[in-house]
Order: structure tokens, then sequence, then C-alpha cells
């Protein structure tokens, strides 16, 4: 895994490349989306972190990223990887792959390693996209990390993303996007309080009882 290493301590010399990049995504999205960023002074600065969202177009990544004032590994499909072209790109903005077939031992531990670095780590928990919006229920193995690394979650939502390109014309559209951090989950308190085993389940529902009532503020 260590091949999908591409920023911060691991390599320097990338920096300059992504931040202006993202530098210039920042006021394309801005003008074309009119991007609306509500709570991010509840973004912690630094530290072990679990950004979890919910997912409804392939857009959203590169949303986050561009407008989160932190590196975030994205967990991604391990399918991106194998194409020629989606896998230099997921690769550059810091994603790396996950088996969603089966359960991922190997990713767990390099998510577990990026986070003892104190790094971020991007996760879509619904483990799909849901372009209707309508948000599906999380899966266990964020829980499980959260609870392996011991991190903390931050939940957050995106809206109007989705309604860029609708079928079945697939023409583009250019729909007001928002994008919403809420206050983050400390589960350390939580691991104490039930064990690890009962804590995994309990994140997981807060977590996503966080993203569905952070989206519900955002969807209009």
């Amino acid at each position: 895994m260590k091949e999908f290493i591409l920023k911060t301590k691991h390599s320097k010399a990338y920096s300059s490349l992504y931040f202006s990049l993202k530098f210039l995504l920042f006021y394309f999205f801005k003008m074309i989306y009119r991007v609306e960023v509500i709570g991010r002074e509840k973004i912690p600065r630094k530290g072990r972190l679990i950004l979890c969202s919910n997912h409804i177009s392939y857009l959203d990544p590169f949303i986050i990223d561009t407008y989160y004032p932190r590196y975030v590994f994205f967990m991604a499909k391990a399918e991106i990887f194998k194409n020629n072209f989606l896998a230099p790109m997921a690769k550059f903005f810091n994603a790396y792959p996950v088996n969603r077939q089966s359960v991922d031992r190997k990713t767990f531990r390099y998510s577990v390693e990026i986070l003892n670095d104190e790094e971020a780590i991007g996760i879509f928990p619904e483990g799909t996209r849901s372009p209707d919006g309508i948000i599906k229920d999380g899966h266990r193995g964020f829980g499980l990390i959260a609870v392996m690394g011991v991190s903390p979650v931050q939940p957050m939502a995106l809206s109007g993303t989705n309604k860029i390109i609708q079928k079945p014309k697939k023409r583009l559209f250019f729909p007001k996007v928002r994008v919403i951090f809420g206050d983050v989950i400390e589960t350390a308190s939580i691991i104490e309080k039930y064990g690890k085993k009962e804590a995994v389940d309990i994140i997981v529902k807060k977590t996503m009882d966080e993203i569905k009532e952070l989206y519900s503020r955002i969807n209009i």
C-alpha cells in the first residue's frame, strides 16, 4: 500500500502541484457551481480524523478535497485502480483502494497506519453512490477503522452534485452545490464507555444519523 502515499511527509515535492490545482479548482467550482461551505470552523486543523460523507456524484471527492483545508486520503473502490485513465487521477488525489466484495484487512491496516501518522482519511460509508440523494445505511467498516485507530469522526454532507449530469439526456446543469461540516464525534469516550465491539455499531449509527441531519439542512 505504500505506493499510494503521495503527499504530506511522504512526498514534499508533490505539494506545490497539488495546491496549485486545488487553488484553481476552488475558484472554478465557486464560479460554476456557486459552492457554499457551512461549518468550516468545525474542521480540526490537525490530528487523526475520519471524514465521512454522503455520496451522490462522482464529483464528490473532488469537491471535498478542494474545500477541505487538509490533505485527505480517500478510500476508493479497487476497480478505479485498474483503469488506465482513472488510476493516475485517483493517486494524484491521494486515493487508495478498497475491495468492496470482501473484508479488506489490508486496507483496514493501511487506514490505521495513515491515522497513526495523524492524517485524515475520507470515507463514503454507504459504500456506493446514491444519485437520488436517499442516504443508505452505513457499512461497519469505517466504524471498525475508527475503533482500531481510536480516531475522531467528522460527519459532513453535500447537496447539488447529483444534479450536474442528469439522465436520460445526460445534459450538463449548473446547480448550486452546498457543503456542510458537522461536529466531530469523539470516539475515544465511546470506546471507553461501551468497549470496542459495541462501540463500532454506536459510532456507525451516530455518524449516519448526523450525515442525514446535515443533508436535510442543505438539500433545498
